[in-house]
């Protein structure tokens, strides 16, 4: 699923809305993921959680701040799909490690099936899919 600034709209998207540039949020953040991925097993949980918190603190290093957090989590084949909104205008890139860091998005890239970005008048949508095994389905 391509995902854009618009597609958010569509049915299945749960949105929690992020205000501000104080950090702190973050741990709200993350209750709030893992409170909706409940039936996934411990591995994708954690994949899951792991791009979740790449992908909000680049928002907050890069970018000033998260404005959304949104997932979607389809049960068909089990995907999970994480976005976070911010305004800002720069682009994420991958880079080679260092002592500064350049990490997230390798792990980004590692955990998710697929991940990218999405431009819009107000700033962008970086979002990943993580590919799952969903117990329920079983």
């Amino acid at each position: 699923m391509l995902v854009t600034w618009s597609t958010y709209g569509q049915e299945g998207w749960q949105v929690l809305e992020l205000a501000g540039t104080d950090p702190s949020v973050l741990t709200a953040a993350r209750r709030w993921v893992e409170g909706r991925l409940t039936t996934l097993s411990e591995n994708d949980r954690l994949g899951t959680m792991m791009v979740v918190e790449e992908l909000l603190e680049n928002a907050y290093q890069h970018a000033g701040g998260a404005d959304q957090l949104r997932i979607h989590h389809t049960h068909d084949s089990c995907e999970v799909t994480v976005a976070v909104a911010d305004v800002g205008a720069g682009e994420p890139r991958m880079r080679v490690p260092d002592h500064s860091g350049g990490r997230g998005l390798l792990v980004v890239d590692q955990v998710c099936a697929e991940w990218g970005v999405s431009s819009h008048d107000d700033g962008k949508l970086v979002w990943g899919r993580v590919d799952c095994d969903d117990p329920e389905s079983s």
